[in-house]
């Protein structure tokens, strides 16, 4: 199936290096604003670039990835969706929650799939992880802790920070958009699948470095916070989003009788651990733990610059398949949406400190084996 890709920053090589693994997707051409950009990403691809938007929307292809920056999804969402294409877009759907909505009851009214990054509830880790907590492996599970902190990101070299297809990483939209916004989706979205939908969020957000990029100003936006989500089947848990303490990716979750343990959900081969608790007179600890058969087998992945190893166009190759099956995509856009809500309320932006109440739903998601 032809996609098209719109937005060809920082994050677009990523997907231009997972592509070839969908045999099933061809790409139909790419654009940007910057146009220098769209001729480079053309060329490393050998596919076309659109002069502008509307001569993407002119293409045929029924797939547009949305790859632009987070305050710019709702308008260019919308402009994809009224024109009748299926979208897939980064994380999140919008930086606004009422426009999230509307942009996922007009994919509705189209009978258009509306998908979100992040990727990563298809990979081997995700679905490992699930695994063990559906056999009860740790026990009933009643509480989580997820660390999502990037290390001290304003002091590092970031500048130098440049991709195989020589774009920069956009280190003031990443610093203005927000921690939270960035990277919170990767464990929420996991966590919503497993757990099921969230009922209320009460998060802390605070700025400890107001001055990232010395002599730049940048629109305030918090660079710490700490969200503790309430889920309406019972377990709660604990993310913290930061650019300040020491690089953290860990995901825990306790249970009655041990904890399994994911280096970084960000890595689709991220190992997944089993440690069970053992008791020894009058100590109960934890014994070593045991690393868990990755559901499907190892995997290859491109290798690409970066801290993670993703395969960014997963998702978006089961989309291709669910519109030629005529069946919804497993990653749907109220769970989208969902986990959107959840971001916004851990990055502050729909709460104000107090307990937030969560308005979205969405219906369960089976696991895929």
């Amino acid at each position: 199936m032809r996609v098209a890709i719109l937005g060809c920053g920082y994050v677009a090589n990523m997907y231009r290096l997972t592509l070839p693994l969908h045999p099933g997707l061809e790409l139909a051409g790419v654009h940007d604003r910057e146009r220098s950009r769209s001729e480079t990403m053309a060329r490393l691809t050998g596919t076309r670039a659109y002069e502008s938007l509307d001569a993407l929307l002119a293409d045929d292809a029924p797939i547009v990835l949305n790859l632009t920056n987070p305050r710019e999804h709702y308008e260019t969402t919308r402009a994809l969706l009224e024109a009748g294409r299926h979208v897939y877009t980064e994380k999140p759907v919008a930086m606004d929650l009422g426009e999230a909505k509307a942009l996922t009851a007009l994919a509705a009214e189209r009978s258009l799939h509306l998908v979100s990054a992040p990727c990563t509830l298809m990979s081997p880790a995700a679905q490992t992880l699930w695994r063990a907590l559906r056999e009860g492996r740790a026990g009933p599970v009643r509480l989580a802790y997820a660390e999502m902190d990037d290390g001290p990101v304003p002091f590092a070299p970031w500048p130098r920070w440049i991709n195989e297809a020589g774009t920069a990483w956009p280190g003031a939209d990443e610093f203005e958009t927000g921690c939270a916004v960035e990277h919170a989706g990767y464990v929420l979205t996991w966590a919503c699948a497993m757990f099921g939908p969230a009922r209320r969020v009460t998060a802390s957000t605070h700025t400890l470095l107001p001055e990232k990029i010395e002599g730049q100003y940048l629109a305030p936006r918090d660079d710490f916070s700490v969200a503790v989500i309430e889920f309406a089947s019972g377990p709660v848990l604990r993310l913290t989003n930061g650019i300040y303490a020491e690089h953290d990716h860990r995901l825990r979750l306790f249970g009655d009788e041990g904890v399994l343990s994911v280096d970084d959900p960000r890595s689709d081969d991220s190992p997944v651990r089993l440690a069970r608790y053992r008791t020894l007179r009058r100590r109960r600890y934890l014994a070593k733990p045991e690393t868990l058969d990755p559901v499907g087998g190892a995997e290859r992945i491109t290798a690409y610059r970066g801290s993670q190893t993703r395969d960014f166009c997963r998702v978006i190759a089961d989309m291709a398949e669910a519109i030629e099956a005529g069946r919804a995509p497993y990653v749907g856009a109220d769970l989208s949406l969902h986990v959107t809500e959840l971001t916004l309320a851990c990055q502050g932006i729909v709460s104000d400190g107090s307990p937030y109440e969560v308005t979205t739903s969405f219906a369960p998601v089976e696991p895929l084996s």
